[in-house]
């Protein structure tokens, strides 16, 4: 059965809100809710009017309901709204990335390759080409990721809740756009030297007439002393300084990390917790 949630009662919800809130606060309350003994409840945060720092939070729900199971529900609440967020900035953010420049150098690779140039180490232009192409087909893979998640919350906004099996396909899609990063990166930073080879030859007259790029330094910045400082910072924080690691590695390992990490989050937001108290 879908339950659509109307604008009578997202204000009748708001109102619920507004009951533990005090006068120096704004409330926003999440409409998507998670059901314990078929009672949906719903998380409400209280953020202070001069900044965008939370002061508390409340679990509120249209049904009475008893302090055990509110507290039930918050744990759900607070996993699913904090890993909806890192996808925002992990998988969402990252798929809107115009990767229009490496397209312009992986067509200027192929050209080159495709010619078989003489006087140069074409080996080096033909593994640059497979990594350019990998770093493009993750991208993909990226999009689709973020069309998947994007689906789930739209159907979840219908029906106005969650459940445990959603909450764990939403951590599984986070793991995995970082991973997608990850690989990205691990590639062109463990041969990002081939871009100085590539730069240096870059005025041969067999090599240059092959030359098409919108932005004239585009090769300049692929070089490994502009471009290798920032891929493995991006390494480093994507693996928490462990690369390298395969993708079950990395899998298994985050989200042990992670799961450890949502429980460490719901213990500092439940002392922020005004309603309900024990």
């Amino acid at each position: 059965m879908v339950i659509t949630m109307n604008e009578a009662e997202q204000q009748r919800l708001l109102e619920l809100g507004k009951q533990h809130k005090k006068f120096y606060e704004d409330v926003s309350i999440n409409i998507e809710g998670y059901k314990v003994n078929h009672r949906l409840f719903f998380l409400a945060m209280y953020m202070n009017k001069f900044s965008d720092n939370t002061k508390a939070y409340a679990v509120v729900s249209f049904e009475k309901h008893s302090y055990e199971e509110a507290m039930e529900a918050m744990y759900p609440l607070t996993s699913y709204f904090v890993t909806w967020n890192n996808v925002l900035d992990s998988i969402k953010h990252r798929a809107q990335v115009d990767f229009s420049i490496l397209e312009e150098v992986r067509d200027y690779l192929k050209r080159i390759v495709n010619a078989q140039v003489s006087g140069i180490d074409i080996s080096v232009y033909e593994r640059s080409l497979r990594i350019i192409q990998s770093m493009l087909d993750l991208q993909e893979e990226m999009k689709q990721l973020w069309q998947e998640a994007d689906k789930m919350d739209k159907n979840i906004r219908e029906k106005v809740f969650f459940d445990d099996q959603e909450i764990e396909q939403l951590i599984m899609y986070n793991l995995k756009g970082n991973w997608i990063q990850y690989a990205q990166f691990k590639d062109r930073y463990d041969y990002c030297d081939d871009f100085d080879v590539i730069y240096d030859n870059r005025n041969i007259p067999e090599v240059k007439k092959h030359e098409s790029f919108t932005n004239k330094k585009t090769l300049f910045n692929m070089r490994s002393n502009i471009a290798a400082d920032q891929l493995k910072k991006s390494i480093d924080r994507l693996t928490e300084g462990k690369a390298p690691m395969d993708y079950e590695t990395y899998m298994e390992h985050f989200y042990v990390v992670y799961k450890e990490r949502l429980v460490e989050s719901y213990e500092r937001d439940k002392k922020m917790l005004r309603y309900p108290l024990s």
